[in-house]
């Protein structure tokens, strides 16, 4: 059985292994990627701001003990939009577990909790060429709404 809280900074160690575990495949979609981003001095800045800050949230999924998952957020800042959007930043599963209802539970868990904080879309990007994650969204009831596109100059 799992459990979902939220993070404290006596997480943040647990979080940097499963983000290196969990996005271990990202270079396959995205050459520009810093490896181990989340052990580097800006990654640590980012997280622990993440883990403590006070307009977003940040939920750990635990197994026995054991950090499994994690998902954080924060809100969007966009005057265009008639909506208030909260965008999903980070969203990890133990590739070892994943297809056992994790990153769903976690997805909603963030869901539930930007809707109580008065949002009404959340917002999130993957990778294109990461099928498997776009269809994984795409069944827990996202929808592709945006493309981006980046040219080497």
């Amino acid at each position: 059985m799992h459990e979902i809280r939220l993070a404290n900074l006596n997480d943040f160690e647990n979080i940097k292994k499963l983000n290196t575990k969990a996005f271990a495949d990202n270079p396959k979609f995205d050459e520009d990627i810093v490896e181990g981003y989340a052990s580097t001095s800006q990654g640590e800045k980012y997280f622990k701001s993440a883990i403590q800050s006070k307009d977003g949230c940040f939920f750990v999924c635990e197994e026995n003990s054991v950090l499994i998952g994690y998902a954080n957020g924060r809100p969007m800042d966009i005057d265009y939009r008639k909506s208030r959007y909260f965008e999903i930043v980070n969203i990890g599963v133990d590739p070892e577990k994943r297809g056992l209802g994790i990153g769903k539970a976690l997805l909603d868990k963030v869901s539930n909790w930007a809707k109580k904080n008065g949002f009404q879309k959340i917002y999130l990007n993957c990778y294109a060429k990461n099928l498997g994650a776009i269809e994984f969204y795409k069944k827990n009831g996202y929808e592709v709404i945006d493309v981006s596109l980046e040219k080497r100059i």
